[in-house]
């Protein structure tokens, strides 16, 4: 498992903002999307949802898959990290 590994909208603000010099309202709009909802993204806010994936890698040229994978990945570790918080019962086949 990733340790520690970066929220995806760090991610999409480094090759959408950083790397293109655009700023987050031009982005949006690229993408076709609201500013607020792109900010949220790159905030850490909101996460990557499968039509967002699909407006990266279209606007990108990268595969939808990328995207969809650092978001479960990072959802994944977040949810490893209250492990031990949940009761949760072995199920044993009779």
């Amino acid at each position: 498992m990733i340790h520690n590994p970066l929220h995806p909208g760090e991610i999409v603000r480094d090759v959408c903002i950083e790397s293109t010099g655009l700023s987050v309202t031009e982005a949006a709009k690229k993408l076709g999307i609201d500013r607020t909802t792109f900010s949220r993204l790159l905030n850490g806010r909101a996460g990557i949802s499968p039509e967002m994936a699909l407006r990266l890698s279209m606007a990108l040229n990268t595969s939808i898959h990328l995207w969809l994978n650092l978001q479960r990945d990072y959802d994944a570790w977040k949810v490893q990290q209250h492990r031990s918080k949940l009761h949760v019962e072995r199920l044993i086949s009779r």
